[in-house]
């Protein structure tokens, strides 16, 4: 007898019927994943266009060109500095999903250029370092594919309206990472640019991160918010979490507004099979079975759809993004990471809300059912 109460009972013997339900709960899987990956793809981004951030401290002047000596004096004295750089760069606009983004081309020693990839784990993919006193620079593989540059080509040129420098800069390697970099002689940006701003880059003595971490607030301690800008990683987090706020509160409705939809059209579907269904809820209601023990049942067939219909839809989705990723966005330099867990812990509330939204409706269709009278009516 309990067997008759098995969810999977009637799941399987009528798939024509319950697929349906399925692969709706999978559609809206599928549309609140992507949306959610796609829009947390602008995090990817910005960590990975200024992950450098996390190793290193950066310090420009205010209406200066050049640091003041004094405040370079304060930094100095800071307690856990390790090294630091002068530095002296040009600028590169990145394409991205939600548009152009600047892209520093660190004019540096080459002591700094070694220790700022060693920090960000940055490696030479191809080609060479740049030399310096020479019109050279190396980017991350991925900003030349963005680009569409190849070693040999002009990075930043005279006439170039997003990547500007007085002579042309050229393209002799390319670098590999978890971040993107840019890196040339600044000994050659100081000679050709010498009417830029230039600042400092700051280190922590070793690589551990929450070293590098104190660092950042000694140094916000000794330098004069009015005369220099102290770049580093917080302020990056703060600035992209504040930035991206109300895109975050949209997501939030449309996520909302999509799962409230897709729950109300499933208990809709749950409902109708439910009318199919009364005779055969009668007849065990007419045996002996409780209107509590039927409720549990149907609780279970939605449950269960539910949960294949997010598996699948899950499952679609990373094949969906994973298609989208290596035919459009990895050609263009573009990120999106298929498998996001943030995406995927959106779409948890789906399964529970449809099947409370069922549970909610059957229940008042079983509260006022008659087995007798339907029985009665089949025969």
């Amino acid at each position: 007898m309990s067997s008759l109460l098995s969810p999977l009972l009637y799941c399987r013997r009528n798939l024509a019927r319950t697929m349906p339900m399925a692969f709706v709960i999978a559609l809206a899987v599928t549309l609140v994943s992507s949306i959610v990956t796609i829009v947390h793809s602008i995090d990817i981004t910005v960590y990975t266009l200024y992950g450098y951030e996390r190793h290193l401290a950066g310090i420009t002047p205010r209406n200066a060109l050049r640091m003041d000596p004094a405040i370079v004096a304060k930094i100095k004295k800071v307690p856990d500095l390790g090294k630091l750089f002068p530095t002296h760069s040009y600028t590169c606009l990145v394409k991205t999903i939600f548009g152009k983004m600047p892209l520093p081309i660190f004019g540096i020693d080459r002591e700094g250029r070694e220790l700022i990839m060693q920090r960000s784990g940055v490696v030479l993919a191809s080609g060479r370092m740049p030399e310096d006193d020479k019109p050279e620079a190396v980017i991350s593989e991925d900003i030349a594919r963005n680009l569409g540059l190849k070693i040999g080509s002009q990075l930043c040129y005279p006439d170039s309206q997003d990547s500007y420098a007085p002579i042309p800069i050229i393209l002799v390697g390319t670098l590999k990472g978890p971040v993107w970099l840019g890196l040339t002689s600044r000994t050659l940006v100081d000679t050709i640019s010498p009417y830029t701003m230039a600042g400092f880059l700051a280190f922590a003595p070793t690589a551990d991160i929450k070293q590098q971490r104190r660092l950042d607030k000694q140094l916000e301690s000794v330098i004069d918010k009015g005369r220099a800008r102290l770049w580093q990683f917080s302020g990056l987090v703060a600035e992209t979490r504040s930035a991206l706020s109300n895109l975050y509160l949209i997501l939030d409705l449309v996520v909302g507004i999509v799962v409230f939809a897709i729950s109300f059209v499933c208990a809709l579907l749950a409902n109708i099979y439910f009318t199919q269904r009364l005779p055969e809820i009668a007849t065990l209601s007419a045996i002996g079975f409780q209107r509590k023990q039927l409720l549990l049942r149907v609780c279970g067939e939605t449950a269960l759809l539910s949960i294949v219909g997010w598996a699948g839809g899950l499952g679609f989705t990373v094949g969906l993004l994973s298609v989208i990723k290596k035919i459009f966005l990895i050609p263009r330099g573009l990120l999106l990471e298929p498998f996001d867990m943030t995406a995927f812990k959106f779409t948890l509330p789906l399964p529970l809300i449809i099947t409370l939204f069922a549970l909610a409706t059957i229940a008042i269709r079983l509260r006022t059912l008659d087995p007798v009278s339907i029985i009665e009516r089949r025969g």
